[in-house]
């Protein structure tokens, strides 16, 4: 597995709210502890403001000291009520919700879900613990949208209450947990005919819990084929643990195509490590495509 400092990043989900929520400290905490034992507010209290906690079984020593993980939530307005514009790249891959713009676009009001020091922490585990806080917010105050800004997507809330119940020992099956993004490439450089027409499909929501995701940079094949595949690989990785090495060859679509598998940076942000797809001539694109064919591309 490589190393890769995205595993370093904070885990964020937002809580979109038509009005301003009254965020019922003592409330949560009661619902966190029938879903994680031993959640506790940092400052000791339950009635105060301070919306910061800690959890004794997630403490690592690095360095000498002792560091925990820490989650908090922050109250905040979305700085442009009704503008969809900054979640339009997110609405657009927001599989599970077709009809997300309305309830979005109507919310002025929002709570930040966060954890920090957490990268110590399994990933499967830093995970579920932050989907039992998001339950544990919107069963205290109901939302009304849920940004799950690590994977980009957003979520129906009842949808993702009533999923989660059912998936208690598999995280990685609730709404959420991870997205696969399908893009559309239009040109390189100076060149914009259909030739260049290129997808990328790539999975997000590994890499900010410290495993590879994976990318496919593709022409000539059907989107939804590679999304399967994307899709599949990003669940072994969950459920198994990372497993394909680099150089390291599957079948592909059909049993005669051998797709090869390297470490890359990612085509698209956020920055992170990922597992490149290689579908092959004639199937590759972009700078690949260029140094296996011999074709220039600028």
């Amino acid at each position: 597995m490589l190393e890769d400092t995205a595993d370093s990043r904070d885990y964020r989900v937002r809580l979109f709210y038509k009005t301003k929520p009254d965020v019922p400290k003592a409330a949560i905490l009661d619902k966190m502890q029938k879903r994680a034992e031993g959640f506790a507010p940092r400052d000791g209290k339950r009635d105060s403001n301070r919306l910061d906690f800690r959890h004794p079984k997630h403490v690592a020593n690095i360095g000498g000291k002792s560091v925990g993980a820490t989650w908090s939530i922050r109250e905040e307005e979305i700085e442009y009520p009704g503008d969809l514009t900054p979640f339009l790249p997110a609405l657009e891959q927001s599989w599970l919700w077709d009809d997300a713009e309305g309830a979005v676009g109507d919310c002025e009001h929002q709570l930040v879900v966060v954890d920090q020091t957490a990268s110590n922490m399994r990933p499967i585990e830093r995970l579920q613990m932050m989907q039992f806080l998001v339950a544990s917010i919107i069963e205290a105050v109901p939302c009304d949208a849920i940004y799950w800004e690590a994977t980009e997507q957003f979520l129906e809330p009842k949808n993702f209450l009533d999923c989660l119940e059912g998936v208690a020992a598999k995280p990685w099956k609730a709404p959420g947990a991870f997205n696969v993004r399908v893009s559309r490439v239009i040109g390189y450089g100076e060149r914009r005919d259909d030739d260049s027409r290129d997808m990328i499909v790539d999975s997000l929501g590994l890499g900010v819990l410290g495993w590879p995701d994976f990318q496919c940079h593709f022409r000539g094949l059907d989107w939804r084929e590679i999304q399967q595949i994307v899709y599949e690989k990003a669940l072994e990785v969950f459920e198994h643990g990372p497993k394909l090495q680099d150089g390291q060859a599957f079948p592909g679509i059909n049993a005669t195509q051998v797709w090869k598998c390297r470490f890359e940076e990612a085509i698209l942000g956020p920055p992170r490590k990922v597992i490149d797809i290689d579908p092959g001539i004639p199937y590759c694109a972009g700078l690949r495509y260029a140094i296996t064919a011999g074709v220039y591309v600028k």
